[in-house]
């Protein structure tokens, strides 16, 4: 197995974010547009699958079809079916798919809901907000992980406080080869920085001084 399989296998899926289940989140297609809306109004749901006489999912209503219904149409459309106004044959994820793969997927295709399957089953509806969230959990995870690698190997004279001087900081990095320090806070967790952040100080404040030759 290769190290990028590995990887592979730590991200997150549709079945660790998802909140919404198959319970309440799907509805006959002869159904009438007020009895979605009232599933709808149920958190965690903003849509609903919609599934033909014979069970199978044939298209999905969202609580924006039914805003461009009631816009277009008038109250009226509230007692037409539901399959009047779904969206047919909606992109699906698998209980399995990424939450990368999921959210790419509703950015090209500009949708912020997505049944979920597994097995052909359906198992419930993702949205873009969950997928969003689930993503910047994995990232902050992984930066906290990394943290703690660094706190745990690296050497003392490595480490400097938050209230230390820049110019001294920099010199010391230089001085002893460090391309990375950690800096330690009072308030929050410690920061890492490596010489290309000195860089950015230097263009904002010309009191920082470069290396000396």
């Amino acid at each position: 197995m290769q190290i990028s399989e590995l990887h592979l296998r730590k991200d997150l899926r549709m079945k660790h974010v998802m909140m919404d289940t198959e319970d309440g989140s799907s509805i006959d297609s002869k159904s009438p547009v007020v009895d979605a809306l009232s599933l709808i109004a149920q958190d965690p749901n903003s849509a609903v699958v919609v599934n033909n006489k014979n069970g199978e999912s044939i298209g999905i209503a969202t609580e924006k079809d039914i805003i461009i219904a009631l816009e277009k149409n008038g109250a009226g459309i509230l007692d037409h079916a539901i399959e009047t106004i779904m969206t047919a044959d909606p992109i699906r994820a698998d209980i399995n798919t990424t939450c990368k793969e999921a959210l790419q997927q509703m950015i090209d295709g500009n949708f912020r809901n997505m049944p979920v399957f597994e097995n052909e089953r359906f198992k419930g509806i993702v949205q873009a907000l969950e997928i969003a969230e689930g993503e910047m959990v994995e990232v902050l995870e992984e930066n906290r992980k990394l943290k703690e690698l660094i706190v745990k190997h690296l050497p003392k004279k490595f480490y400097f406080q938050s209230t230390d001087d820049a110019n001294e900081v920099h010199h010391s990095m230089v001085e002893n080869n460090m391309s990375c320090a950690l800096i330690q806070n009072t308030d929050r967790p410690a920061d890492i920085i490596d010489l290309s952040d000195f860089l950015y100080l230097m263009g904002k404040n010309k009191s920082l001084k470069g290396p000396s030759n």
